[in-house]
């Protein structure tokens, strides 16, 4: 252990810093998440692994919990974006919901992420000691607005024609 955090635990820290910052540069530079680009196929296997690896991380929470909740969420979001992606299933929806899969999984790592870096950090002084704090509560609206705006102009843009459809 090394900082107080394991050694899967640090994995999945990096891991999932690479995934969070590809994941808000593709949507801020391009939009939407392509998931057949190499950047996009990158953001996908970091989030898996990171997703994946919470479920080993235990130490710090003793059970299974909120955010590895959101974990499963975010695997089955990846997994609806790839079904989404090969088969039209809802039509003209397809494409609507395939992009709003791909660019939710971003806002649900940024949750737990956000909570574990104001619990973590000042090392001596942590921000906030608990997820319920308002701090974090405030964090999380926030986040959620700004995805509701974001979808919203994803939808726009798919609207438009301003999206190639892969």
């Amino acid at each position: 252990m090394y900082g107080g955090i394991s050694l899967i635990g640090w994995f999945h820290t990096i891991i999932g810093t690479a995934g969070i910052l590809t994941g808000i540069y593709l949507l801020i530079r391009h939009n939407f998440i392509d998931i057949w680009s190499n950047l996009g196929m990158f953001y996908i296997i970091c989030t898996l692994f990171t997703s994946g690896s919470s479920f080993f991380i235990f130490s710090a929470t003793g059970s299974f919990n909120d955010a590895h909740l959101l974990s499963v969420l975010t695997i089955l979001a990846i997994i609806a974006a790839f079904i989404l992606d090969r088969f039209n299933f809802f039509s003209f929806l397809t494409k609507y919901l395939k992009e709003l899969a791909l660019s939710v999984t971003v806002l649900l790592s940024m949750l737990p992420t956000t909570a574990e870096v104001l619990k973590r950090l000042p090392p001596n002084d942590p921000f906030v000691h608990s997820i319920y704090d308002p701090l974090i509560m405030n964090f999380y609206i926030s986040y959620i607005l700004i995805y509701a705006v974001f979808a919203l102009y994803q939808i726009f843009l798919i609207n438009r024609g301003s999206y190639n459809d892969r």
